[in-house]
């Protein structure tokens, strides 16, 4: 390796090109990396740091060019603050054409920003990863912001430092010298360049760089496996047919900081689908020792890769599912908070994308696998154990009965005991009658529940988007209540405010509040929602009434979560 400290100038003169390789990252910094940079060169340019400022490291690695080309340089790392900085002299660059400043304008462009006498990607200084490459060569070629492509965060960045040029500081007064400035920038910043040899693996320098920090997430560190396992000339077909789009998904499901998270969950359930333990924070060290053992194999484990995290994704962003009929249930699991059983779904969807399992068959094993959580939900079941259940669950599945899941799934499930229980419906029943389900956080799981249960009774549909769970035994017990309640109502009111037994649905509920009995079953009278029928007979509401609602409740819920 060869070490130098230098400056952008030196780093950006001639005709060089600074590629951004795929195992990469996509550009990623956000307003306080740029603010603290802007503070840095504020320092610089009013000699409050006198000398340079040392910037930080630059590692790049150079590559095979022709002769009458580009010399290129893979940047391994380093790319983030790179980049900034050829986005600084962009902004700059049209803030002087509309401070009528061209000539100084076009330095910058031609000598710092392009190689000018070069045509097609050559042309560019510096070349981003695919992501972020069409966003930032519009940028470049543009002196105009209205011919800007305004997204992503190579765009906020432009837009940060448009907007600082624009007021360096909070000195109404203060003005910048271009020419001054453009020294700071250029002459008074100072990186080392670590420069490694061709024979290097830049992979592997990467990684020696990156893994133990906090910046990469598990899914970076897959993907920069894998893309340096692919040959040279396939890595870029590869990325923009196959990872690209399934990068893209994610990012739209969760947005820039968070998709990386979620795909490294998603390649974790992928891992787990077959029975193997792995931690959420040994992703990587899993993978790269299953394509380590597949020689020359790389590109079909990737596109099974892929092909799982998309089941993934449908199982987790149901709006992603085409099917209504999955989607329906999908967003039933995400409303109970049962996402562990995707790791055993994941082998569901792909058989039935292998047409070995049909829609109704899928549906069967999406209604046992609910009825496993709620049941155990509702006899206080520890969820420790669900991830081991899920971890082997197809295998025993599979054991069970080869050539039937649905069968194989239920025979399982009824042979588990003690932590693994499914619930009897006597158990279930009990469950019902006495478990305190109502929380703040358990708000939506509860509401599915009791729209379930109200579904089952009516085939009239109601959209259950404007109610809301309704105690029908105040949260707050005021005299006229504790008095209808009888004997014990301070005990009566711990023990069955928070029953299945004593909620209900309902648009009044911000009328309702502690309204005596009789007011409130007026309004239940007057609701569409089947649930409240129960109500017209009744006269009064105390601890008998309430278990009596819960049997009758149970009656319901033990065919609608069937074992």
């Amino acid at each position: 390796m060869q070490v130098a400290e230098t400056t952008l100038r030196n780093l950006l003169e001639g005709t060089r090109q600074y590629q951004i390789p795929l195992f990469q990252r996509p550009y990623s910094w956000t307003k306080d990396k740029w603010e603290t940079l802007w503070e840095d060169l504020m320092k610089l340019y009013t000699n409050e740091v006198e000398g340079s400022y040392f910037l930080g490291a630059i590692v790049t690695q150079q590559i095979p060019g022709t002769a009458d080309s580009i010399s290129p340089f893979l940047v391994i790392d380093g790319q983030q603050r790179l980049i900034s900085l050829s986005i600084l002299l962009a902004a700059m660059r049209n803030h002087l054409i509309k401070a009528k400043n061209p000539k100084l304008a076009e330095e910058l462009y031609e000598l710092y920003l392009t190689n000018k006498y070069k045509e097609g990607e050559d042309f560019y200084k510096v070349m981003p990863t695919e992501e972020d490459r069409k966003t930032y060569q519009i940028l470049i070629q543009a002196n105009k912001d209205k011919e800007l492509k305004k997204e992503g965060q190579i765009y906020k960045c432009y837009d940060f430092f448009k907007n600082r040029l624009k007021k360096p500081n909070e000195d109404e007064d203060f003005t910048l010298d271009p020419i001054k400035f453009k020294a700071v920038i250029l002459e008074r910043l100072t990186v080392v360049n670590i420069t490694s040899l061709e024979k290097d693996n830049p992979y592997l320098i990467f990684e020696s760089l990156n893994y133990k920090g906090q910046d990469l997430t598990q899914a970076d560190l897959v993907r920069n496996y894998i893309f340096m396992q692919l040959p040279r000339e396939q890595r870029e077909k590869i990325y923009k047919d196959k990872w690209l789009p399934l990068q893209t998904q994610f990012k739209d499901n969760m947005g820039q900081k968070e998709y990386a998270n979620e795909l490294t969950t998603a390649f974790w359930f992928y891992l787990r689908k077959d029975g193997e333990s792995v931690n959420h924070k040994e992703v990587y060290k899993a993978i790269k020792n299953r394509f380590d053992t597949t020689s020359n194999n790389t590109e079909s484990k990737l596109e099974e890769l892929v092909q799982f995290a998309n089941y993934y994704q449908r199982l987790k962003f149901s709006h992603k599912e085409p099917e209504v009929k999955l989607r329906r249930w999908f967003q039933r699991l995400m409303r109970l908070d049962f996402t562990t059983c995707h790791i055993f779904l994941l082998n569901v969807y792909h058989e039935y994308e292998e047409e070995k399992l049909s829609l109704e068959q899928f549906e069967t094993i999406l209604r046992y696998l609910e009825s496993y959580f709620v049941r155990r939900w509702f006899t206080d079941v520890s969820t420790r154990s669900l991830g081991n259940v899920f971890n082997s669950l197809y295998k025993e599945v599979k054991a069970a009965n080869p050539d039937d899941l649905v069968d194989g799934l239920r025979t399982v499930l009824i042979g588990y005991e003690k932590a693994k229980i499914w619930p009897s419906d006597e158990d279930f029943r009990q469950g019902i009658i006495n478990k305190s389900i109502y929380s703040a956080t358990n708000n939506d799981r509860v509401k599915l529940l009791l729209e379930s249960l109200a579904d089952w009774l009516s085939k009239e549909k109601v959209d259950p988007e404007n109610l809301t769970i309704e105690h029908i035994m105040p949260q707050k017990l005021n005299p006229e209540w504790k008095n209808r309640l009888g004997l014990n109502p301070i005990q009566v009111h711990k023990k069955f405010l928070h029953t299945l037994g004593n909620l209900t649905l309902t648009a009044y509920n911000g009328e309702l509040g502690n309204k005596p009995f009789d007011e409130k079953n007026r309004l239940y009278s007057q609701s569409n929602v089947s649930l409240n029928r129960y109500f017209q007979d009744i006269t009064s509401w105390n601890a008998d009434e309430i278990i009596h609602r819960a049997e009758k409740l149970a009656d319901i819920a033990i065919k609608v979560w069937p074992r």
